[in-house]
């Protein structure tokens, strides 16, 4: 990453920028290395006066590579700013980062540890095309409407496939010296209003013949939406009899909390638990990872954060009363849980010593078998309707060949009984995520970004 920043920001780093790195978030949540409460979803800190990154090692090899790539880009930019080679080309005043928009910083942290293409943020941006929502600059700075990263970098990717990557780093500190508007104006000697005009005009035309596609009925019914729940509703788990949805939400403002409502009209029955009222609770797992349901539907179980670590819970459905609350073992962080269908097992995601595996948690001994063991991300695993099977995505047949900022997922299964591993090659080079038996286990559905 040091080499690719460093071609961009044309800027070298005389002294050692420290990157402290813990083996999981849990870990880096109690770091006393910076001061403040750090939530669930801040994947590092960049400090600029005392220029290190503090991170910690994140549950997939994906997501460690741009978490790297993207606090480092914030040390580039603190170095250039505050002018520590004693170059001249930093005015050496921190308080210069008040003239960047959070949009201008973050956005491009994306973009240069992400790349020009990033099917995530090319969704935002098709959805803002269609809607006829697209900002402009000064509504980025002005607004908090739009989420920085995702149209931040859009913006530098536009940037960078125009004028070059070599823009980046005079626009970055016109910008720092003399705000937005004075620093497109000395950049490229055009005001704000025709670079967002010239911005527009490159998302029309990239997704308008699109349009067809993106404007067809999407498959199934919206249920559960702002309306009769929270403005943010995460990680469903729909019950083994189809009746019921298990889901968090911040419906009720205060918190995050586990809901349960009807699938087939979304009306939110009952808080089934929440952090406020559970001493077990210190916050939900809910950015990555859903709950499962026991094959019986009486139980529910999920992963959350207690006492510095991961621990499991279940609950007993119709009462919310928790029935277990459980350590496993080395895996400090865990994630993506499924029940197997006799009952006896939960087979999980975990990061343990920096290494991302699945585990099996045996509930009747409450003992806890590691299942792969090596330097791939295996991820999202679930059982097989048969019990003999587990499907999951796995980096392991890209991690080795990939050279770029991200590491695609495919996906592979584990047979219980011989203990082999068979990698399926499906949609080179997409994401491929997410993979569920269908009812008889002769196909596996999952999610993928293949066509962007």
């Amino acid at each position: 990453w040091y080499t690719i920043h460093q071609q961009v920001f044309q800027d070298t780093f005389r002294k050692f920028n420290p990157i402290i790195l813990y083996a999981d978030h849990p870990d880096f949540q109690q770091t006393t290395a910076i001061q403040g409460e750090i939530g669930v979803g801040t994947g590092g800190v960049t400090e600029g006066l005392k220029n290190r990154v503090v991170m910690p090692l994140m549950e997939t090899n994906q997501t460690t590579r741009h978490v790297i790539g993207h606090e480092l880009v914030h040390a580039f930019q603190y170095h250039l700013l505050l002018d520590r080679n004693g170059g001249g080309g930093g005015n050496g005043n921190i308080g210069s980062l008040g003239n960047l928009p959070l949009w201008m910083i973050e956005g491009m942290a994306e973009y240069l540890s992400l790349g020009k293409k990033d099917a995530y943020t090319a969704m935002w941006m098709r959805d803002a095309y269609l809607n006829k929502d697209i900002p402009s600059l000064k509504d980025l700075t002005t607004s908090s409407k739009y989420f920085p990263y995702r149209y931040g970098e859009a913006f530098w990717s536009y940037m960078g496939s125009t004028y070059g990557d070599s823009v980046i780093a005079p626009f970055f500190q016109n910008t720092a010296r003399y705000g937005l508007e004075y620093g497109i104006r000395r950049t490229f000697g055009y005001d704000e209003k025709t670079l967002s005009r010239l911005w527009k005009n490159s998302i029309e035309s990239t997704y308008k013949p699109y349009l067809k596609d993106t404007v067809q009925k999407p498959v199934g019914l919206r249920i559960i939406d702002d309306k009769n729940s929270g403005k943010m509703n995460v990680a469903p788990a729909i019950s083994p009899d189809g009746k019921y949805i298990a889901f968090l939400s911040e419906k009720n403002l205060f918190s995050i909390d586990l809901f349960l409502a009807d699938a087939r009209t979304g009306r939110v029955l009952r808080k089934l638990t929440s952090k406020v009222s559970n001493t077990h609770i210190d916050e939900f797992n809910f950015i990555e990872s859903a709950g499962t349901w026991s094959p019986d539907g009486k139980r529910f179980a999920f992963s959350v954060f207690n006492e510095g670590r991961n621990k499991l819970v279940i609950i007993e459905v119709s009462s919310g009363r928790v029935l277990e609350e459980t350590s496993m073992g080395k895996a400090k962080q865990f994630s993506n849980l499924s029940w197997s269908p006799n009952g006896q097992d939960i087979v999980f995601n975990a990061l343990a010593e920096g290494q991302s595996d699945l585990y099996l948690y045996h509930i009747p001994t409450k003992s806890v078998t590691q299942i792969t063991n090596d330097k791939y991300t295996d991820y999202q695993p679930s059982f097989s309707h048969d019990g003999k099977k587990i499907v999951f995505s796995s980096d392991r047949t890209t991690y080795d060949q990939s050279l770029a900022q991200t590491i695609p997922f495919n996906l592979a299964v584990y047979d219980l009984t011989t203990k082999i591993t068979t990698d399926i090659k499906v949609f080179n080079g997409a994401n491929n995520l997410n993979p569920a038996f269908s009812s008889d286990d002769q196909f596996v559905y999952f999610l993928s970004n293949r066509d962007g």
